[in-house]
């Protein structure tokens, strides 16, 4: 016996519908997920490590309710669907203990096991613990990186080789990297996805970050803060290599005819962004100071500053002096000076008690 029309075409309709409901929705994900690279699931050191395993963790135990739900709202709208004269009508339905335990108990459960866990790992993967050498390692010392973000790029200086470069560093395999990270600008955020560990940079602020990776490779290191027109071009490469080739690395960056002083980094500090990686073979000393305190382009930098307000509310009468070791190198005498930070006194008074 054949259906009436009505009848077949709404089922045809109704199926034809699933279909492509279904397709659709397995090409939008194919679409969305083909340009990630999945770069915080695939670490290549211990904090990335880290991290991936927590944020498997944290998704697992907020899966706990979310996927019931939703199999209990498919079930429910199947279940009690106007045609079904099998399911209980009770349209006066008000409680139900067992209800109100699960929908309270559950949820307090995982937020004190996510909690519990946020609480741990917080101190285990604190950006300023230093992180250890491979165990093949421990004999070797760590890499130390001075980190300035610009409009739109990343200085790295090197004060144990006295190098610097922009948008690339390198690290030997295994070794610790200690970074200290600030902005010359805008507040910007560090990141090396397969390493681990977002940090922000800011002006006039220090902030520390220790890293290792244990496998050979070249990992994309971004901004991952807005910070005007270039941000989507404030990137770096992160090469992590043998000893013989960090040392063959430093050597070649050792050969470039630039020289990172006041003149060059007001110069590398414009607004643009910087297509091609650029090497420095000396740097100015203390330009990673000079830069945090505000005067790497000349001008008083912000410590003095402050030290000459100490000392002249110290020593109202106080004469200035110059920096002891300019004085020493140029054979000025400043004997009786009283040097803090960069500037030194001599009293001509008795200091204000």
């Amino acid at each position: 016996m054949s259906l009436p029309c009505p009848v077949k075409c709404a089922g045809t309709a109704q199926s034809v519908i699933r279909r492509t409901l279904g397709a659709s929705l397995i090409i939008l994900a194919a679409v969305s997920l083909s340009g990630c690279e999945m770069a915080l699931m695939d670490p290549k050191g211990p904090i990335g490590l880290q991290q991936k395993d927590l944020i498997i963790l944290a998704t697992l135990l907020m899966m706990i309710p979310v996927v019931p739900v939703i199999v209990m709202t498919i079930w429910f709208a199947y279940r009690y669907r106007a045609s079904n004269d099998k399911a209980t009508y009770d349209p006066n339905f008000e409680h139900s203990n067992r209800i109100e335990a699960v929908v309270w108990a559950v949820p307090t459960l995982i937020i004190i096991a996510l909690g519990t866990v946020t609480w741990i790992t917080t101190h285990q993967l604190d950006p300023h613990k230093k992180i250890e050498a491979a165990a093949d390692r421990s004999h070797i010392a760590p890499i130390e990186v001075e980190v300035v973000a610009m409009d739109w790029k990343w200085l790295f200086i090197y004060p144990q080789y006295g190098i610097a470069t922009v948008n690339e560093m390198a690290m030997p395999v295994g070794t610790p990297v200690h970074f200290k990270i600030t902005s010359a600008s805008v507040m910007n955020s560090f990141f090396i996805p397969q390493l681990g560990s977002q940090i922000y940079a800011m002006s006039g602020m220090e902030t520390k970050l220790s890293l290792r990776a244990d496998h050979a490779g070249a990992y994309d290191g971004i901004s991952a803060n807005y910070s005007g027109n270039g941000f989507a071009h404030m990137r770096f490469k992160a090469k992590a290599m043998t000893d013989a080739q960090f040392e063959a690395w430093i050597a070649s960056a050792k050969t470039s005819a630039q020289s990172l002083d006041t003149v060059a980094y007001k110069t590398l500090n414009q607004k643009n962004v910087a297509p091609q990686p650029l090497y420095f073979a000396a740097v100015e000393p203390l330009m990673f100071s000079k830069v945090l305190n505000g005067c790497a382009e000349g001008g008083l930098c912000r410590d003095d500053a402050h030290n000459m307000a100490v000392m002249k509310k110290l020593a109202p009468n106080a004469e200035e002096c110059e920096d002891p070791k300019l004085a020493a190198a140029t054979g000025q005498s400043v004997k009786g000076a009283k040097p803090i930070g960069n500037v030194a006194f001599k009293d001509n008074a008795t200091p204000a008690s």
